[in-house]
């Protein structure tokens, strides 16, 4: 008898994947049942971000120290690189490889060259969604740009044929200068403009720095005697840091009100139907469409520019010294702090000359 065909959804997955019944599963090679359990098919998890960090725990990292093909080298990063990023990046990554795999998998690491990379860039512009294509086609290629670079560090070839001298990604788009608050007070003054719930949102994220993520995923498990106890979800192997908002009035103001928001909900900000604002680390369409129709609000009826939502939580960086607010932001280090939040200039004492 020949040998057993793997079946099911499995284009752009790891070799003796598939994707069945909701879950991703591995099916174990013959011989090798005890290492699993005694099975011969291993349900690996129901999202890609799950399934790799089981199927990393389950085998010994770098098993094929022979690497040849795209996608033994996209396997043994997807093993020891993406598991210690955030759930979100993960799920990103996890989908930019299924497109690389997709299009070079097969192909020999060792003989890429330059015109393959502008050859891939165009093709992917081209196949992406109207008005997308250039910037999707960057960030597919920065993540094969820094595959190659685990490729040199693992030995598998010995050099690289993105570096800048060599390939030009697209040029990238101007961004827009209205893209950043520039004080408390503007976010403050534009409240008015926005629905109940986005103006206590934004309140509570004005008084914490909280990421997007940890506010949309807080709930009435974060309330405690002494204050709002938040587990930040920076990354999965981070320190598992802890930050304990302590009571004051206004923050007790805002969460009282918070918890006063129909529908009746254990967590602290859904939709009207009870559905949550984040999904898989990320901000919904229901968030993002109620942020846009504010700032559309503040365009047509002020004179307020908009703003992201991300730059209020530099505005609070840029409050109190150095350390406080890098403490309030949950970072291990005053340079992170200070290098990418601290929106205010520098004091600096003008010399003193004398007549």
């Amino acid at each position: 008898m020949g040998r057993k065909r793997i079946i099911g959804n499995h284009k752009g997955l790891p070799q003796r994947w598939r994707f069945k019944n909701g879950s991703y599963r591995y099916v174990v090679p013959k011989g090798q049942e005890a290492n699993w359990d005694g099975k011969t098919e291993f349900t690996l998890g129901k999202n890609l971000a799950e399934a790799h960090r089981t199927y990393a725990g389950r085998i010994a990292v770098g098993l094929d120290n022979h690497i040849k093909t795209f996608g033994q080298l996209i396997d043994r990063y997807l093993l020891q690189v993406t598991p210690a990023k955030s759930d979100a990046t993960q799920t990103d990554e996890i989908q930019i490889f299924r497109k690389i795999r997709g299009m070079i998998g097969h192909n020999d690491v060792a003989v890429f060259r330059p015109q393959h990379a502008y050859q891939m860039r165009d093709r992917i512009q081209q196949e992406a969604i109207k008005g997308s294509g250039e910037t999707y086609a960057n960030k597919v290629m920065e993540k094969l740009k820094h595959l190659f670079s685990k490729a040199i560090e693992w030995g598998v070839i010995g050099e690289h044929p993105m570096i800048d001298s060599k390939f030009k990604m697209f040029p990238k788009p101007k961004t827009s200068q209205i893209s950043r608050a520039e004080s408390i007070d503007q976010v403050w003054n534009a409240l008015h403009r926005a629905v109940p719930w986005m103006q206590l949102y934004v309140r509570l994220k004005l008084l914490t720095g909280l990421r997007q993520v940890d506010l949309l995923s807080l709930t009435v498990r974060n309330i405690t005697e002494e204050g709002l106890l938040v587990n930040l979800s920076k990354t999965k192997y981070s320190s598992k840091k802890e930050l304990l908002f302590e009571w004051n009035p206004e923050l007790k103001v805002v969460v009282d009100a918070i918890r006063s928001l129909p529908p009746s909900s254990i967590h602290f900000f859904t939709t009207q139907e009870g559905k949550l604002y984040i999904k898989d680390g990320r901000s919904t369409t229901a968030f993002k469409s109620t942020w846009s129709r504010w700032m559309d609000q503040l365009e047509k009826h002020t004179e307020i520019p908009k703003f992201s939502e991300r730059s209020i939580r530099n505005l609070v960086g840029s409050e109190d010294d150095l350390q406080t607010a890098s403490n309030r932001l949950g970072h291990t280090s005053t340079a992170t702090t200070q290098r990418y939040y601290r929106q205010k200039p520098s004091k600096v004492t003008p010399l003193e000359l004398s007549n």
